[in-house]
């Protein structure tokens, strides 16, 4: 039992940028969009935030910078697909190229090599101890949101019962373009947690998070704390495989292949049923 005590202190923090991302998916998928941008967002986010962070010296103003930007280009996007009707499935996945695409060159103009940088001289400790209370403040407010609010309520409707949203005068393509919204700001602070974390930009740093969090939606049946129980329950298997490669007893391509493997098997064993 105190082994398992032990580990926590380790885990809910690292926990933290996965559980944003997840909210971000989760309120996405009230609104009927599927966030299969999280991916490309919360990559291009952390990009975003160590550029700004090595430029200020401030890993706050990084931050911020990331969520700006993040959540500017989603919008755009949005509104793109909203007004061509193009499919919002395929624009959302292209974003994960455009990503991939401005992240490399960015890199490569900004640092002159599209590897990783590590940044030196930031005190980032500050920031990474308010990662898990943050995390959980901001499960609740998406909690209230979603069930106390009239906004929150008219993006719930804009995918449960769109025709009756729009017999009301209210258009759900804006509430479409609001869970876009939301859900980059929060992919755009689990990039900015994951570089912080590392001190670095890493290509990919998302390590295929966003579309963890897309089966901790549906593992979570679609409620914010349930949400974050499932979040808990891949970072615990993250950590298990962490632990497996260290001792080296399974193969690595292995080990790092099974939080993938538990994300298919959750889309595949749980129902899909849009609330």
């Amino acid at each position: 039992m105190s082994d398992v005590l032990s580990i926590i202190p380790a885990l809910l923090p690292a926990a933290s940028p996965l559980l944003l991302a997840t909210l971000g998916a989760l309120v996405s998928e009230h609104a009927g969009v599927l966030a299969v941008f999280l991916d490309g967002a919360i990559n291009f986010g952390g990009f975003v935030c160590i550029a700004a962070t090595g430029a200020t010296g401030n890993p706050v103003a990084g931050i911020t910078a990331a969520i700006v930007l993040t959540v500017l280009l989603m919008f755009s996007v949005s509104r793109f697909t909203e007004r061509t009707g193009a499919n919002p499935f395929l624009t959302a996945l292209a974003v994960n190229l455009l990503s991939s695409g401005l992240t490399s060159l960015g890199s490569s103009a900004w640092f002159g090599t599209r590897g990783t940088v590590a940044l030196e001289g930031i005190a980032f400790a500050p920031v990474r101890q308010a990662y898990f209370p943050a995390s959980i403040v901001a499960t609740a407010a998406v909690a209230f949101f979603l069930t106390r609010t009239i906004p929150g309520i008219s993006l719930r409707a804009a995918g449960s019962a769109s025709e009756a949203l729009a017999a009301r005068g209210a258009d759900p393509g804006k509430y479409r373009t609001l869970s876009w919204c939301i859900a980059s700001f929060f992919a755009a602070c689990a990039g900015s947690m994951l570089t912080l974390d590392l001190g670095a930009w890493v290509p990919n740093v998302s390590a295929g998070r966003g579309w963890t969090a897309l089966a901790a939606v549906y593992l979570g049946y679609k409620k914010p704390w349930l949400c974050a129980a499932a979040v808990l329950a891949f970072a615990g298997a993250e950590y298990a495989t962490n632990v497996l490669q260290g001792l080296g007893k399974m193969p690595a391509t292995i080990i790092l292949g099974l939080p993938y493997a538990l994300a298919l098997m959750v889309f595949m064993l749980v129902p899909h049923r849009r609330q």
